[in-house]
């Protein structure tokens, strides 16, 4: 007796009818078999089902392998193919060929052309389909990159500066270019001609370093 996915009870209380479901892709609607009992045999077990990703393990991974390319036909000559006798035969066209014109026999290169279309081959484990795979990937990197662009704007005080983007240093003397003074001048209010420890002069007399201007 085989003990299938669709065999499993799922524990109530949950917030709808989908959550705990298993994955059921088959079209004898059986699920994957989790065991296989003998006469007089029987399994109690409780699953836990936890959500996570493939950074930390390999078991959320939604995909099996993923596959990039562009530029099929190597218009741009980003590739320098090994050959022997013929490039063309010995190194066949993938199917993302078809999408795009191939190059016309002495055609003038074009030394400013960049790659504008890209094809990624999903290969999906069974779990979600590949475009739902795509989709969901795209929408996680909207997000991150929105938080970056949002901690980027944001300043501690609730204001901008002229960038959109935080100050730094504050609490300078705004005598120099955007806000901020030529360099000699530091959060602390020191001016350059002396130290909180003195050091204005030295035994020998006033150095350069020591004074407060330029002479």
């Amino acid at each position: 007796m085989k003990v299938y996915a669709r065999d499993l009870v799922v524990s109530e209380p949950r917030p709808n009818e989908w959550v705990g479901l298993p994955v059921i892709t088959d079209s004898l609607g059986l699920g994957s078999v989790i065991c296989k009992l003998r006469k007089d045999q029987e399994i109690r077990m409780k699953c836990i089902a936890k959500k996570g990703i493939a950074k930390e393990h390999a078991k959320w991974a939604p995909v099996s392998a993923v596959g990039f390319e562009y530029d099929p036909h190597n218009k741009l000559k980003h590739l320098d193919y090994w050959y022997e006798e013929d490039p063309i035969k010995e190194w066949p066209k993938s199917a993302n060929a078809a999408w795009e014109d191939a190059p016309q026999d002495g055609e003038p290169f074009d030394y400013s052309a960049q790659p504008g279309k890209f094809y990624f081959d999903v290969e999906s484990i069974g779990n979600l389909e590949p475009d739902s795979v795509v989709i969901e990937g795209i929408k996680v990197l909207q997000q991150k990159l929105a938080l970056i662009i949002q901690e980027l704007g944001d300043d501690r005080n609730g204001e901008a500066d002229g960038f959109g983007a935080p100050r730094s240093p504050e609490g300078v003397h705004a005598g120099g270019e955007y806000g901020m003074d030529h360099g000699y001048t530091t959060p602390f209010g020191n001016t350059g001609g002396q130290t909180m420890y003195g050091g204005g002069t030295t035994p020998f007399g006033a150095t350069p370093y020591g004074q407060s201007g330029w002479q």
